[in-house]
């Protein structure tokens, strides 16, 4: 097919097209610890019941934890907090609490043992139902146990969560000798399709 071209299947494509919100995923170790990292592969995969899939390598502590207390929660950053998800990023000491390094504060969550970070305006608390490993990588599917949110998201439209959320989304990483570069986008336009009698109209508005 003319205008077609064959790409590789390579890391850097494979990020693009999957274009998610960063989120900062907070666990706890048996021995009490806790670990925040942040993770952009997961994914809702039901609503009732509420469950969701995240993808997580078998060498970083989030993996670890998982196995051992079957708990964590995602806490939903702004673009205001890319230098503090940078932070969470970095490999510390197992025990060493990313929370802290990255000057965040954490609170007690609801119903499961993995603290909250406050600076975000939506935490959501799972629980680990079943995980698979997967290559480098295990597949965690977990039960949707409890949402909360900045009292301020309460009373808002949809559009405006989406502004006060105003999420990063992860989109590229490169890594060239001692220079590590990563890519994040942010929402600015919303674009609605309405139908009616089998008619359909495109609208946009910046944000």
């Amino acid at each position: 097919m003319e205008n077609v071209v064959q790409l590789a299947i390579d890391k850097e494509l494979l990020t693009l097209l999957n274009l998610k919100p960063a989120v900062i995923v907070t666990t706890a170790g048996k021995d009490g610890s806790t670990n925040a990292a942040p993770f952009s592969w997961f994914s809702i995969v039901d609503y009732e019941p509420p469950r969701i899939l995240l993808s997580t390598n078998m060498k970083r502590d989030t993996y670890r934890n998982i196995l051992e207390t079957k708990e964590f929660v995602f806490n939903f950053p702004s673009v205001k907090l890319l230098k503090q998800i940078w932070i969470t990023s970095k490999h510390f000491p197992y025990g060493t609490s990313e929370i802290e390094k990255a000057n965040l504060t954490s609170f007690p969550s609801e119903k499961v043992k993995p603290p909250r970070i406050k600076e975000c305006d939506i935490h959501m608390e799972c629980k680990v139902l079943w995980t698979k490993p997967i290559g480098s990588s295990c597949i965690v599917l977990g039960d949707i146990v409890s949402i909360s949110a900045n009292k301020k998201m309460e009373k808002l439209d949809k559009k405006d969560r989406l502004v006060q959320l105003n999420p990063p989304l992860y989109f590229a990483f490169k890594e060239v000798g001692e220079k590590r570069t990563w890519m994040f986008a942010a929402i600015t336009k919303i674009y609605k399709i309405v139908q009616k009698n089998d008619k359909i109209s495109i609208t946009s508005e910046t944000l």
